[in-house]
């Protein structure tokens, strides 16, 4: 089958092509339906057959209808919600439609540039690392396939040499390379815009936290079973101890459900805060960033036009949601900024459990300040109850359940029943939802937070302060404990990927050219230009001493080119021969003298060596050398006769 292939240029030049468009075809799994994809796929395959053989039973006419009949169909579902979808589609049919047909150099050009479409199309879905991958390997192929084409158009169908497809394969590997060189100046220096080509288009479901709106019992720890990165903090000390990570804030209990309060926007405070860091925050299609405790202002976004203000209970949202990775420059302080009403956080459900008061009554019956309420409330769930994602079966009220009957659960339990005590203690308490650790990358010099870190806690409004309270006992989600050091090196490639390629934006690029000017106006005073031409005629003479050795080492080297020059050059200084001669005219000059045998010899040694396949062995190079001594020799004996 190989030999068929190398036989027929034709053949080559196809399954070039084919395997192009089938990575084009690729790229746009996840994008287009997965019916229509399979069929397309499946149509694009029964095509390779045909082409084997040579042989297209259906004919261009009905291939051509069926085409624009389904193209006319694809077309009726384009909207603004998503405007590349049909288009795919559209791209995946007319692959599978070339496949069928018979491919003349004109239909190969043509399945190209759809599959170049295909990749296009794919970009605005996926830009993650391995599609980078991918797209490299389309590069490469469809490179490939461009020169191996133009030569079955001038050659036609004929056997060519294993030799000439080493050439080309050659050839088109050096094309891929030169082009992605002179691809990278363009990637930093062309303009960018702080909006995406298709910023509009609507992408799907992104990563869901489960804390945007609302938390129910159970929910955290069906969050906490999942390993996906959130976002990725850069800028804070290694060892940094328990960190929480405030997301959202809910304020009323609802059905066993905490609801989010109802936000409303404040300006941010001026400066920088405390403490300074950096989140690259995945796509999660809603506003919110995730803030060290407590959140003080925005100082920046990247990679997404967006606005940031302070909501109540104070968190930090955008004014756009977060449907690209984005990064985010963030800063915290050691309190709460925003002064709230503690009374909006009292209302307690009317069908509480009567377990619950009793118990709250219990725990306040001989504390005289909600200090003491709070450490009664926190020294009750630290004997006795213990932490599980697996929670038991149960018939009633769940937080009952909990507190009198189990004693086993996740966060959101302890959360809730802190809470819920607090209040029927008459002490101001909400809920708060976000994530509570961070996982040091030592591959990438950053945290990693997963949603396997999902936590709720509450804060008690005492003595005219909000404290944190957290009621949880310690605990490690198994999924944490399975991310090996390659998934560690994996993330910090991706890392690299998102921050420096994915999230080259216009800041980026502005602080490029602002970094490159200021520079250059550095290199321009007098002192640094005085020490940079001291530096560069050092480096011309080391240059030059370098290149001079080098060139004596080659001149000196026992070869036969040197052997020949040298033979060349002694013969035009006595005026034995004229410059320029060719070897044979130089054995001619000599013929009938004493220098003829030495000198056809030395030169025989270089010919067998410029124009013959065969060997020149050292020892006879050294016979060669002692061949021009003798050579000297009788020019010096000729002279003193």
């Amino acid at each position: 089958m190989l030999e068929k292939y190398l036989s027929s240029s034709r053949l080559t030049t196809i399954t070039l092509v084919r395997l192009t468009s089938l990575v084009g075809i690729l790229s746009l799994w996840n994008v287009a339906d997965a019916v229509y994809f399979l069929g397309f796929l499946a149509l694009y395959f029964v095509g390779v057959p045909m082409d084997i053989k040579a042989t297209y039973p259906v004919r261009r006419l009905f291939l051509n209808l069926f085409g624009v009949a389904l193209t006319l169909y694809f077309l009726s579902f384009l909207s603004l919600e998503d405007l590349l979808k049909p288009f795919s589609h559209i791209v995946l049919l007319l692959l599978s439609i070339k496949s069928l047909e018979e491919k003349k150099p004109r239909d190969l050009y043509q399945i190209l540039l759809l599959s170049l479409f295909a990749v296009s199309i794919s970009t605005a879905y996926n830009l993650s690392l391995s599609f980078l991958f991918l797209f490299i390997l389309h590069s490469l192929l469809a490179g490939s396939s461009l020169v191996f084409l133009n030569l079955y158009r001038t050659t036609g169908d004929k056997r060519l040499e294993l030799s000439i497809y080493k050439h080309y394969i050659l050839v088109s590997l050096l094309l891929f390379l030169l082009v992605a060189v002179f691809t990278l100046p363009f990637f930093f220096l062309l303009p960018r815009t702080q909006t995406p080509l298709f910023d509009l288009i609507s992408r799907g479901s992104g990563l869901k936290t489960g804390l945007a709106e609302s938390v129910s019992l159970g929910k955290v720890g069906e969050i906490q079973e999942d390993n996906t990165v959130v976002f990725r903090v850069y800028g804070l000390p290694q060892d940094i101890k328990d960190p929480y990570w405030r997301v959202v804030v809910f304020g009323d209990y609802v059905k066993n459900t905490w609801v989010k309060v109802k936000e409303e926007t404040f300006q941010m405070p001026s400066g920088s805060g405390d403490m300074v860091y950096t989140l690259v925050i995945e796509p999660s299609f809603d506003n919110l960033i995730p803030a060290l405790d407590y959140p003080y202002r925005v100082l920046g976004v990247e990679g997404l036009s967006a606005n940031a203000y302070m909501a109540t209970g104070n968190t930090l949202r955008l004014s756009r949601e977060i449907n690209r990775a984005i990064r985010v420059k963030v800063s915290s302080s050691k309190s709460l900024y925003l002064e709230e009403d503690p009374r909006d956080y009292m209302r307690i459900p009317p069908d509480i459990s009567p377990n619950l008061k009793r118990l709250a009554e219990e725990l306040s019956a001989n504390a005289k300040t909600d200090m003491e309420k709070l450490r009664n409330v926190i020294q009750h769930f630290s004997k006795g109850y213990s932490y599980t994602l697996k929670l038991e079966k149960y018939e009633g009220d769940p937080l009952d359940y909990f507190v009198f009957v189990s004693k086993k659960g996740n966060c959101e339990y302890y959360a809730s029943a802190t809470a819920l005590l607090l209040r029927l203690m008459g002490v101001p308490a909400r809920v708060v939802g976000g994530y509570k650790g961070a996982l040091w990358n030592q591959y990438g010099g950053y945290h990693i937070v997963t949603n396997s870190m999902a936590h709720v806690w509450v804060e008690a409004y005492v003595e005219g302060r909000w404290l944190r309270v957290d009621t949880t006992p310690p605990y490690v989600s198994p999924s944490l404990e399975r991310i090996s050091t390659l998934a560690l090196i994996r993330d910090s490639i991706v890392s690299f990927w998102y921050s420096n390629i994915v999230g080259y934006t216009s800041e980026k690029q502005i602080r490029l050219f602002r970094n490159i000017g200021e520079g250059l106006r550095a290199e321009l005073k007098l002192e640094n230009l005085r020490t940079r031409a001291f530096q560069i005629s050092q480096l011309f003479l080391f240059g030059t001493a370098l290149y001079l050795a080098f060139f004596l080492f080659q001149r000196l080297r026992k070869t036969p080119e040197n052997l020949y020059r040298m033979t060349r050059e002694l013969l035009e200084r006595e005026g034995i021969v004229s410059k320029n001669l060719l070897p044979e005219e130089i054995i001619s000059a000599c013929k009938g003298t004493d220098l003829y045998n030495h000198v056809k010899f030395i030169l025989s040694i270089y010919q067998r060596y410029k124009y013959s396949p065969y060997k020149v062995y050292p020892d006879e190079i050294e016979e060669g050398y002692k061949a021009l001594r003798k050579l000297k020799d009788i020019i010096r004996n000729s002279r003193r006769s």
